[in-house]
């Protein structure tokens, strides 16, 4: 069996699901970017949230999902989703990345 993976904002948190989002913003020409942002759920990092604490709460409770209550799982998943929202491009690092690539380091 695999380890869980692990958080990528704290390192040590165990990942209980993944979001995946659509997205778009417009560049600095006025184009629109498409693409698709992950939003992980922790189990350290989310158990405070109140957003995320009741799906945090329900895998501490019962380890896995399964066909037990599923009903609770599913509108917290649910919840979870209408709440949240991509992370916005960070300018400063969409340029560092651009100047890398000018510079033949990508």
């Amino acid at each position: 069996m695999n380890a869980p993976a692990a958080c990528p904002r704290c390192g040590t948190g165990e990942v209980l699901a993944t979001l995946r989002l659509p997205y778009t913003w417009r560049n600095a020409s006025g184009h629109p970017v498409r693409g698709t942002s992950e939003i992980v759920l922790c189990a350290r990092c989310g158990a405070a949230d109140p957003l995320t604490g009741p799906i945090v709460a329900y895998f501490a409770r019962h380890g896995t999902a399964g066909a037990g209550d599923l009903t609770s799982l599913a509108r917290a998943l649910r919840r979870w989703a209408a709440g949240a929202s991509p992370p916005r491009p960070d300018p400063g690092a969409v340029a560092a990345e651009a100047e890398a690539w000018r510079r033949g380091d990508l």
